[in-house]
């Protein structure tokens, strides 16, 4: 069994910093996971949608989503959008619960057709199935307190109410 020494804590104090879990942190966390995957996204769907990194365009991945996978145009142009403007969004945090569910569905589909043909491991789909797991974990987090949506639904509430407090004090 492992002790830890602590000379200038209050008893039980050592017990917390191991099992006890840091709001702060937990919110920088999701902060953090929320720009990787969102960056992540955003330079995929940018290479998709405007051929920016490399990329081949709008047209030409959707012609290639239609005759490679078979694809419905208009599946493929939502997989376009939601990777380009859904990652910007979970990027600044705003509208990221309904973000993550369309980004979650995104990357279904996509590690099902990586690996429709081939074993998961060999066929490239554990890259899709990690931003889909990551999205699932933004999806039950929510956005946390750095976020847009945080600033929308707490922040401008606490300052309404403060305001209105004020005004029956005086």
């Amino acid at each position: 069994m492992i002790y830890l020494i602590c000379y200038d804590c209050r008893e039980g104090s050592t017990m917390k910093i191991l099992t006890q879990t840091n709001n702060r942190l937990l919110s920088i966390s999701m902060l953090m996971l929320r720009c990787t995957v969102g960056i992540i996204l955003f330079i995929a769907g940018a290479e998709k949608m405007m051929g920016w990194f490399g990329g081949r365009g709008l047209e030409a991945t959707v012609d290639a989503f239609v005759s490679n996978m078979s694809i419905p145009a208009f599946l493929a142009y939502l997989c376009c959008f939601t990777e380009f403007i859904g990652g910007f969004l979970l990027i600044i945090g705003l509208l990221t619960r309904p973000v993550a569910v369309a980004v979650t569905i995104n990357m279904l589909v996509a590690t099902w057709e990586l690996s429709a043909h081939r074993f998961f491991l060999l066929s490239h789909a554990t890259y899709p199935f990690s931003l889909m797991v990551s999205s699932v974990v933004i999806l039950f987090a929510g956005p946390m307190d750095y976020s847009i949506d945080w600033l929308i639904f707490h922040g401008l509430s606490f300052k309404l109410r403060s305001r209105t407090n004020k005004r029956k004090i005086a």
